[in-house]
């Protein structure tokens, strides 16, 4: 039924949680792919980009992936920007590897629900798996729920973990 999966993911209890139930619906179909993916949401002009490669290369990609090397100050946005890139990956592929799956490992600049939407339609993936946040009615009423912004924008099915 689903062979291209993308799980959304922000280190949040929720996006483990969904991580955890595309690792089950993969142990049971062999040739699924999948793709994690973590938004930077802190860019200017959300801007969307993102890599076909494996992480393998260790590929994380913003607004920096083709600027020419530069000594960043450790206080800086940049700098800030690739350390948390650097430990969501590994975060990522701890996770992976523990279930003995592979999958592509990648960073998308921009609004989480667009950015994921975009790369969902990019990919022609068949369902992006989310985690919900956990939040209260009274907060979703001001703030809104990412999960729900993401099924309301994606092209294809949205699975939401709680």
């Amino acid at each position: 039924m689903f062979n291209k999966l993308i799980v959304g993911y922000d280190g949040s209890e929720g996006s483990r949680a969904a991580l955890i139930h595309a690792v089950d619906l993969m142990h049971n179909r062999p040739n699924t792919t999948l793709t994690v993916a973590y938004v930077n949401d802190d860019v200017v002009g959300e801007d969307f980009a993102y890599s076909n490669e494996s992480v393998g290369s260790a590929p994380l990609v913003n607004d920096l992936t083709n600027a020419p090397p530069v000594s960043v100050e450790a206080d800086s946005p940049q700098f800030l920007a690739r350390e948390y890139a650097q430990q969501m990956t590994e975060s990522i592929q701890t996770q992976l590897d523990r279930h003995h799956i592979d999958a592509q490992i990648i960073a998308i600049d921009g609004q989480p629900a667009r950015a994921l939407a975009e790369l969902a339609e990019k990919e022609k993936a068949d369902v992006i798996i989310v985690g919900n946040s956990g939040k209260s009615g009274f907060q979703k009423f001001f703030v809104g729920s990412v999960s729900e912004k993401i099924v309301k924008e994606s092209p294809c099915t949205v699975i939401v973990v709680k």
